[in-house]
């Protein structure tokens, strides 16, 4: 799956060589946010990209770097648990974006589609429960892992461009883990604010 996902991130960079080597004035971007996931936890991301004009919308390509620290407490039965999954995310991501014109001001939508590579480090811990592991000085146990893997982005929004080529976007991007470690959660569902500059 690794090979897989190395070879398909080597293929996108190459289409977005050959891209801007097409291109008589590629226009290249960078963008930067922060937003959280269902249960409020925290998360951060940047990228660049270069736009494609297409004859009425555009297409997007790009690198992102995504990191988040997400926290999730559960309750069964007597006992109460944990859990905190940190992610650092470095993926190729696609985005189409509907009805986007870089010199006009407007509101656009976004689709898109990425391949990742991820690392991941889960913490379950329970101050009653004494099976998941080591035990904990205060009172019950512990489990963790971490590891890497590999996964894929989904991405849906909505921006708003602005004169001076400046753009904000409200993104709902999905990560969804092929093989997450422990028993770390293998879909992260999170909404990022974002703003980005094309030079």
């Amino acid at each position: 799956m690794r090979s897989i996902l190395s070879a398909a991130l080597v293929g996108v960079l190459l289409l977005m060589s050959s891209t801007i080597q097409a291109q008589s004035k590629p226009s290249i971007g960078v963008r930067a946010g922060i937003g959280t996931d269902v249960n409020l936890g925290i998360a951060y991301g940047v990228g660049g990209n270069f736009l494609l004009s297409l004859p009425s919308n555009s297409v997007e390509l790009g690198i992102v770097l995504f990191g988040g620290s997400f926290e999730e407490t559960t309750d069964e039965a007597i006992h109460s648990y944990e859990e905190t999954t940190d992610v650092f995310v470095f993926g190729a991501m696609a985005n189409y974006l509907i009805g986007y014109d870089v010199e006009q001001p407007g509101t656009f939508f976004i689709v898109g589609f990425g391949l990742a590579s991820m690392s991941v480090e889960w913490e379950e811990k329970s101050s009653t429960d004494e099976s998941l592991g080591p035990l904990l000085p205060g009172g019950g146990s512990m489990q963790s892992a971490d590891g890497t893997a590999a996964g894929t982005i989904f991405n849906l929004g909505v921006g708003q461009s602005f004169k001076g080529r400046f753009d904000v976007r409200l993104e709902i991007p999905v990560i969804l883990s092929f093989s997450a470690p422990g028993e770390s959660s293998s879909v992260i569902p999170t909404a990022m604010l974002t703003a980005g500059y094309r030079f």
